[in-house]
């Protein structure tokens, strides 16, 4: 089970840690309900872990040894320092991230038929991402810090 609902760029959250392997997760979390494989264009894969009931998706990279390489989520009882949570609005999700003294975000309009006000804003040096529907926060996603291009920075 997870320890705390709070979620640490770079690190994790509770005690699920970046840098895990398969084996490490399922110790604490079970079973996922769910899992998914893709080959991506370079021959890399990835596996994610879908935990439904907690509102949490684990993947794990090829690239970077089958390692936890990026957390999302969608449950509300996660948080980024009792601020950010799954239903805030955008503005105040960009507004807090500046007092917080993040980098400047990438914004992406992602809407496509089928899914509009599709919303992706981005904060490069903290790997962190929101995803919004109609400016409502519906999905964080966060991953390791980076050495350089090729190096994750795994918690220990």
């Amino acid at each position: 089970m997870i320890e705390s609902y709070e979620i640490i760029p770079g690190r994790g959250v509770g005690n699920i840690l970046l840098g895990m392997n398969k084996k490490d997760v399922e110790k604490i979390l079970g079973q996922p309900d769910e899992k998914e494989e893709v080959t991506h264009d370079e021959g890399d894969t990835s596996c994610t872990y879908y935990y439904d009931d907690l509102g949490i998706n684990l993947s794990f990279e090829s690239d970077d040894d089958d390692r936890l390489s990026y957390i999302s989520f969608d449950g509300e009882e996660f948080h980024f320092k009792n601020k950010i949570k799954i239903g805030e609005l955008k503005a105040n999700v960009i507004k807090l991230c500046k007092e917080l003294s993040f980098s400047k975000p990438e914004e992406e309009d992602l809407s496509k038929e089928g899914l509009p006000n599709q919303i992706l804003v981005a904060y490069e040096k903290e790997n962190m991402n929101f995803w919004f529907t109609d400016n409502v926060l519906d999905e964080i996603e966060i991953g390791p810090f980076w050495q350089d291009d090729d190096n994750p920075i795994w918690p220990s």
